[in-house]
């Protein structure tokens, strides 16, 4: 069935990432669940470092999710972001949706994500 309240569950979601909240953000994923970007397929071990990796690379992140959608255990967000990758020093702006599939206790099983990053400006 998924979560009772999926506006709810994806402002939480925002408010963890505004907060650069690794451990946070890892706790949302089930034991076993698997992420698709593009054509990148994390295995749940990626899955689970993924969130420490992603904040400890960037500066001055900013970002905005809004829930758009949720059916069933599905539940659908945009995503609208700006960052700058330490390694590189360079702004970016990222736009995108992320498609979860939640299960009774809000965690992530399954995620597709379908993202634009380009330069800022």
């Amino acid at each position: 069935m998924g979560v009772r309240d999926p506006r709810a569950w994806v402002a939480n979601v925002e408010r963890l990432y505004r907060a650069h909240d690794a451990a946070g953000v890892e706790a949302l994923y089930a034991p076993t669940a698997r992420t698709r970007m593009g054509s990148r397929y994390l295995t749940p071990q990626e899955v689970h470092e993924h969130p420490y990796e992603w904040f400890a690379s960037l500066d001055d992140y900013q970002i905005t999710r809004t829930f758009r959608a949720a059916t069933g255990d599905i539940i659908v967000s945009e995503t609208t972001a700006s960052y700058i990758v330490k390694a590189e020093g360079k702004r970016y702006r990222e736009f995108g949706i992320d498609v979860y599939w939640v299960n009774d206790g809000g965690q992530i099983y399954h995620k597709h994500t379908s993202e634009i990053v380009e330069p800022y400006g």
